[in-house]
């Protein structure tokens, strides 16, 4: 094993890039929402928007449902929102929303990936691929 104290100052800085860097390409990963955490079945949320941030890597719109519980719904990384003509405008507070997609497998999340959402009248398909 090689200690910090025996490197030269130069290796040691190489070895500590080396290494912030490899946690960077982490982090974003373990931030990323696949669809593992997701169930198979059809998971239908209706209620009003609370907040709305379509940044990446996934946008989230929060939905407060008839019992007053707070959703996390999960959108796609903002190409797919983009794509789909999706804006934060189109996102007010207090708009009535349905999104269509799939649970989070923990029950104890209010957590659930979006593939469509109905905002009003307006139908944004987010997974267009998935429908």
């Amino acid at each position: 094993m090689v200690f910090a104290s025996n490197l030269p100052r130069r290796a040691l800085a190489a070895r500590l890039g080396l290494a912030a860097a490899g946690l960077g390409c982490v982090a974003p990963a373990l931030a990323h929402h696949g669809w593992g955490g997701y169930g198979a079945e059809e998971f239908s949320l209706s209620g009003t928007v609370q907040s709305a941030n379509l940044g990446g890597p996934h946008g989230v719109v929060r939905v407060r449902d008839e019992g007053g519980r707070v959703w996390d719904a999960v959108l796609g990384p903002p190409r797919n929102q983009s794509r789909a003509g999706l804006t934060e405008a189109a996102l007010p507070a207090g708009a009535a929303v349905t999104a269509s997609g799939h649970r989070h497998l923990d029950p104890n999340r209010l957590e659930m990936k979006t593939e469509r959402l109905r905002v009003a009248e307006r139908v944004f398909d987010i997974y267009p691929d998935r429908l």
